[in-house]
């Protein structure tokens, strides 16, 4: 009987790795290189979000485009955000593939470029909303978010920073 539960657990473990999305497979990727000098790693779970927004509105400091930002970011439930800038080009080079090899499941929402750099988006888009942003750069970035974020509020956001 122990058997067939431990090798069920290993079948139903497999089967979610397999099944994990592009920012899962980021992040198991990060944390493999976490103790990599030049690598650094910051995660803000749901309840560090909420606090943080939480504490933006009670500041008081806030006009109408940041509270429509916050409102926009509302649905985020995760925030994690990977810097290997100060990494030597060969480790930079390797992670950036193996980065680039999870983003290719991906959609690429937007592009940005600005002499020699380049910025990419993606996510999975879903009617009006977009689920889990991911911006990329070659330079040494990856901002990783998983949630929703409602299209609708983002133009609002654009429109009011005009």
């Amino acid at each position: 009987m122990k058997k067939t539960i431990v090798t069920l657990l290993l079948i139903l473990t497999t089967a979610l790795s397999v099944v994990a999305g592009p920012p899962k497979k980021l992040e198991k990727l990060a944390r493999q290189y976490k103790n990599v000098e030049g690598f650094e790693m910051v995660s803000i779970g749901r309840l560090g979000l909420s606090l943080m927004r939480g504490v933006m509105n009670v500041s008081g400091d806030l006009d109408a485009e940041d509270r429509a930002t916050l409102q926009a970011l509302k649905g985020v439930k995760s925030l994690t955000i990977i810097d290997f800038e100060d990494t030597s080009e060969d480790r930079k080079k390797a992670f950036g593939a193996q980065v680039e090899t999870i983003l290719s499941d991906m959609e690429l929402i937007l592009e940005a470029k600005d002499e020699g750099d380049s910025v990419r988006i993606f996510g999975t888009e879903d009617g009006d909303r977009i689920r889990d942003i991911i911006l990329y750069s070659r330079d040494g970035t990856l901002l990783i978010t998983k949630g929703i974020i409602d299209v609708g509020q983002l133009g609002s956001l654009a429109d009011m920073a005009q």
